[in-house]
């Protein structure tokens, strides 16, 4: 009985340690994101019409209905977004064309991250 139990054992360790090793090995070479360099993303592109959360003054008053940045995570899960900033976004805002942008993978997680911080930072608030 005690054999069977160290074999069961050490296979569920081998299996773990493969599992782990496979997992890494799939993530290896995908961009992390930083929030700084996102911000300054989102600053370059994004809050010309954006606003960071809910209430902020609007960037341009010919654009009304576009919603806060904080509530893309709100909405959905922020990883939805990857696909659709990497094959540019066509979205419309008052009857004005969103403009396309050309993000590179490691723009697209700083974007991303920082997003994401914008989404915490309102939950937090409105948890406050």
């Amino acid at each position: 009985m005690q054999k069977i139990s160290l074999v069961i054992l050490a296979t569920g360790v081998v299996a773990a340690g493969l599992w782990g090793i496979g997992d890494y090995m799939s993530r290896k070479g995908e961009e992390h994101g930083d929030v700084t360099r996102g911000q300054a993303i989102a600053e370059q592109t994004c809050l010309r019409c954006h606003t960071k959360f809910a209430g902020d003054p609007l960037p341009n008053p010919d654009v009304t209905s576009a919603p806060p940045l904080a509530s893309f995570g709100q909405r959905w899960p922020l990883e939805n977004l990857e696909e659709a900033l990497a094959e540019g976004i066509s979205v419309s805002h008052d009857d004005m064309t969103m403009p396309e942008f050309t993000l590179t993978p490691q723009s697209i997680a700083d974007l991303l991250v920082y997003l994401g911080e914008l989404t915490r930072q309102a939950n937090a608030k409105a948890d406050g």
